[in-house]
């Protein structure tokens, strides 16, 4: 990364840092959300973006993280330094496990099965009460704690979810300039290719997965920890799809794309108003406008700009 890179990435990170002086409850809440967001979908954009394969289960690795978060609370009694790497392992198992089927499958066969284990966790989160709480959903009423600071209000996981935001961009940024992230891009344009000139496709399909996975595991431990519980209808297959139109409008493929798509597709819904519950609507709206007038999304758009002027 360029140095002035870096240097505007600092700027962007001191001026998050006073946004709660700023704004008010609700609002850094809204930031909350949009941190987290784009967390995850910067996971996504792994498997989809660079490494070519269509994932719609997202908000399952964000629920099971979560879950396993607050399940290790109820039974285990242990605290959220372990339960958060504890989450990011148990998801990133099972993206290892959902990347099986796509080392047989792509495109719209590999989007159903994606589709298909979503709504399976979606059932399994809603139906087994023993485990999962059922609808009822689970609590977390022990909070987070950081050199024995209680993070009880929502301008401390603020901190919290920009400090594990800026750690997720981070890796991020290894990975795509990485060997790794040279074979997923090789996957993504020519698999054929890739096989024949030596590329392991197996192992860069599993990592993909599991990867994206465990950064969404690790959110959702956060979002979990920040909601004090969890209950089944907050990871339903609409917020797989809100996570793909945010991936898609900022940019798939592109490092910033996912920031400026999290930011855009979580903030605008809440400017609807007494609108609000057509707020998938005007997802569906921004998705067919990008994918038809803008298919490289707001990065792409840039790129085009930047040509033009030169």
């Amino acid at each position: 990364m360029k140095p002035q890179h870096l240097l505007l990435a600092a700027l962007a990170v001191a001026v998050m840092a006073f946004a709660p002086q700023v704004f008010g409850g609700y609002g850094v809440n809204i930031l909350v959300l949009v941190l987290l967001n784009t967390a995850v979908v910067s996971g996504l954009n792994l498997v989809t973006g660079y490494a070519g394969l269509f994932s719609f289960a997202q908000a399952a690795f964000y629920a099971i993280g979560a879950y396993t978060a607050a399940i290790m609370v109820r039974d285990l009694g242990t605290g959220f330094w372990v339960n958060l790497p504890a989450a990011m392992a148990v998801t990133g198992v099972f993206g290892a496990l959902l990347a099986l089927p796509a080392l047989r499958l792509s495109g719209h066969f590999l989007a159903i099965v994606t589709i298909a284990f979503q709504t399976i966790v979606y059932l399994v989160l809603s139906q087994w009460n023993g485990f999962t709480g059922g609808q009822s959903g689970l609590s977390i009423l022990e909070p987070a704690h950081f050199f024995g600071i209680r993070l009880f209000r929502i301008q401390h996981y603020y901190y919290l979810a920009l400090a594990l935001c800026v750690l997720v961009l981070v890796v991020v940024a290894f990975l795509i300039h990485s060997r790794l992230g040279r074979e997923w891009m090789a996957i993504r344009d020519d698999e054929t290719l890739a096989r024949a000139v030596g590329i392991p496709t197996t192992r860069a399909k599993l990592t993909a997965f599991a990867a994206a996975s465990a950064i969404a595991g690790a959110a959702g431990a956060v979002y979990g920890y920040m909601m004090r519980g969890v209950t089944p209808d907050d990871f339903t297959i609409w917020l797989s799809a809100s996570f793909v139109a945010m991936m898609i409008v900022g940019g798939k493929g592109t490092f910033l794309g996912p920031i400026l798509g999290a930011a855009l597709l979580t903030i605008a819904p809440e400017m609807l108003g007494e609108y609000a519950q057509y707020k998938m609507f005007f997802y569906g709206i921004v998705l067919v406008v990008a994918a038809t007038i803008l298919p490289g999304g707001l990065m792409g758009l840039w790129r085009r700009l930047r040509g033009s002027e030169q």
